[in-house]
């Protein structure tokens, strides 16, 4: 048996986690991130994959930590949305009333089409979701990509083995 090399090359990475999903799914995605990538030049672009829920999130953040992102895609069985890390405070920049969501911060809108993100009531919600985070951007900029796939599954391990039993627990460190 041949053991799989994990790919390193964080491109490579986000394509095959891309490849997981129907390929419309996948196509519409990929255009929706180089869509944000040109609209928010300079920003992180930070990976997250989700494998229990099948989820894949891109978010879109000034800083390496993606709860700061201004906003993302989300890729799952539900569909690919467009959220907006402070969503609930652009609510009047959005009579049309995309924003879905009930949570404390972030709103999400269901996308169908690249064609959606060019429609100007997207564009008002960038530009006010922009305006609230005070964020000028540089067109000039690069941005980088920050995976973070990996640390979910350490994270789910770790609270995989804190879930475990406490008899179990004492019983695996009096072995040691």
């Amino acid at each position: 048996m041949v053991d799989k090399a994990p790919v390193t090359n964080p491109e490579a990475q986000l394509a095959s986690y891309f490849a997981k999903y129907d390929p419309a799914m996948a196509k519409l995605g990929k255009a929706l991130r180089a869509k944000l990538r040109a609209r928010l030049p300079g920003l992180f672009e930070i990976v997250y994959m989700y494998e229990n829920q099948g989820a894949l999130v891109i978010s879109y953040s000034p800083t390496e930590r993606g709860f700061e992102g201004l906003c993302g895609i989300s890729l799952s069985p539900r569909g690919v949305e467009l959220f907006f890390g402070q969503g609930a405070l652009l609510a009047k920049s959005d009579p049309k009333k995309l924003l879905q969501g009930s949570g404390k911060t972030v709103r999400h809108v269901v996308l169908n089409s690249v064609a959606d993100f060019d429609r100007p009531e997207f564009e008002a919600l960038m530009a006010a979701a922009l305006k609230i985070a005070k964020l000028r951007l540089d067109p000039g900029a690069k941005g980088s990509m920050i995976m973070k796939a990996e640390e979910q599954k350490q994270r789910a391990v770790r609270a995989k083995k804190a879930a475990r039993p406490a008899s179990t627990r004492r019983t695996a460190k009096a072995r040691r």
